[in-house]
């Protein structure tokens, strides 16, 4: 995964020391090999076709060209209208098109709009639950089950066709754009190494001051690095399999990041995974998981005790300890609480449909997580502290636009099971009520699925960090005026009318 390039700042910019250099640095790198589906998807478009204006449309053209069709290049023209893609090209054309083949570029909608039309198949999302599926399957033209699916497969960028044809803005994250620099070219150089971008980042508690101890500088800060702002969050028994926990537990390992589990499910895996491992813990179960604890590089409590929070510090004093936290009403005054008592990390989480709870049932979670930081920065705590996310991160452009919001880092849920191909029993909201079938598969290949998705979330990060002009994902805390809010910008747009009224 990675690979040495010294003398030169690379993409992570992890330090190494070198005999024979003034620096040397590690380049960050996730290596990806291709992933096919286990189960064979239901093709995602249905392209349909007017038989009498296609008709129409060949007669004219053969007329148009005339003495040309004599060419083979023109003939194929001809017999592959109006796909790009092979749709068409079948021995009926057309008129029996290849249905496998669209991949929903809209391309025969704009130039024969007339007798074309592209529908998205329903069949597609009898896997998932309700919030991977567009409110109108039928005519929805993107889809994050396909876009995670090939994601998952080929650890390659998504590229989409032209003719974009949905509403300009949405629910949840889809009202937020981020906003790229005018003075910088957007370029993929980051994607391949020839500009340098840090996508390091830090879980754990900084100091607010240097503390001195004679001449050296007192060393209180909880904290470590990992490759890139994204985690794999704890799945219950319900939503797991010992396949799924080994496919997370590989990936983690190979990507540089970590994953969070139970002690029970620690049960399955190696102790080499463990050096990957947040154990997730009850405040009653810490003297009973010693051995897990000496070796975690963090720790996360299910909740906040401090007699739990001192035994854990005794038992391995430098892994950083998190407090989970869900998103209810006053959670940012008990985020600000936890800091002031001591703790490393805050892991805000939503349900897997990214509302939170209880009273907030019905508030995004992009919204909860701008009070919290913005509390947090009120209070002068928010260096402090680490912020992980979780809940309703689906796509690759929700961890840039949950950063912007005031995470340091976001943990995945629900998508690993989309990327494993995982099949939804009814709804999925919450790791109380949801249900998956439960089949066993080569733990290698689920591994390789989620290297590949996290390959092409790394790349798409790059992406939007060099559109910004940014160098290193840190700065990306927190800094809403790289995005733009849908709700203000129709209060700057209407302002007049709504004065008015």
């Amino acid at each position: 995964m990675l690979e040495q390039a010294k003398t030169v700042p690379a993409v992570s910019g992890r330090h190494l020391p070198d005999a024979t250099t003034a620096t040397s640095y590690e380049r960050f790198k996730i290596e990806t090999r291709a992933a096919p589906p286990r189960h064979k998807l239901p093709r995602p478009f249905t392209p349909r076709v007017g038989k009498v204006g296609l008709a129409t449309k060949l007669i004219r053209e053969i007329f148009e060209y005339g003495f040309k069709l004599r060419e083979r290049k023109y003939r194929r023209v001809l017999l592959t209208r109006p796909c790009i893609y092979g749709v068409f090209s079948g021995r009926f054309g057309g008129f029996h098109p290849i249905r496998d083949r669209c991949v929903g570029c809209m391309r025969c909608l704009q130039e024969f709009s007339q007798f074309c039309r592209v529908d998205r198949n329903p069949e597609f999302f009898d896997f998932a639950d309700s919030y991977w599926i567009p409110e109108d399957p039928t005519t929805a033209k993107s889809s994050p089950v396909a876009t995670v699916s090939y994601e998952a497969a080929t650890g390659r960028i998504p590229i989409k066709g032209m003719g974009y044809k949905e509403g300009f803005a949405g629910a949840g994250w889809d009202s937020i754009w981020t906003d790229m620099s005018e003075i910088v070219r957007p370029t993929r150089d980051g994607v391949y190494g020839r500009e340098y971008i840090s996508t390091l980042t830090d879980l754990g508690r900084k100091p607010r001051f240097l503390e001195f101890s004679g001449e050296t500088i007192k060393e209180s800060s909880r904290t470590i690095e990992i490759g890139l702002p994204i985690i794999f969050d704890h799945l219950p028994d319900n939503l797991n399999s010992e396949t799924i926990i080994k496919s997370v537990a590989g990936a983690a390992g190979r990507t540089d990041t970590l994953f969070v589990a139970s002690p029970q499910q620690a049960q399955q895996l190696t102790e080499d995974h463990w050096t990957h491992m947040i154990p997730l813990l009850s405040p009653s179960h810490i003297s009973e998981n010693y051995q897990t604890i000496l070796m975690a590089p963090a720790i996360e409590l299910t909740a906040y005790d401090g007699e739990a929070l001192e035994l854990i510090q005794e038992i391995n004093s430098t892994a950083p300890i998190s407090v989970r936290l869900p998103l209810t009403k006053g959670a940012d005054e008990t985020a600000v609480d936890l800091v002031k008592k001591g703790v490393d990390a805050i892991h805000l989480s939503a349900d897997y449909h990214g509302q939170g709870w209880g009273d907030q049932d019905s508030v995004f979670v992009r919204d909860l997580i701008r009070h919290v930081h913005q509390r947090l920065v009120e209070e002068r705590l928010r260096d402090e502290v680490t912020v992980i996310v979780s809940g309703g991160i689906t796509l690759a452009e929700h961890v840039p636009k949950a950063m912007i919001c005031g995470a340091d880092l976001v943990a995945l849920d629900t998508t690993i099971l989309v990327a494993l191909q995982a099949q939804f029993l009814g709804e999925c909201r919450s790791a109380q009520e949801g249900r998956i079938r439960q089949e066993r598969f080569d733990a290698s290949w689920g591994e390789q699925r989620l290297v590949n998705l996290l390959a092409s979330w790394h790349d798409q990060l790059i992406e939007i960090l060099s559109a910004m002009g940014m160098r290193d994902v840190r700065r990306l805390r927190g800094d809403v005026g790289r995005a733009m809010f849908n709700e203000d910008l129709e209060k700057e747009a209407f302002a007049d009318i709504l004065h008015r009224t």
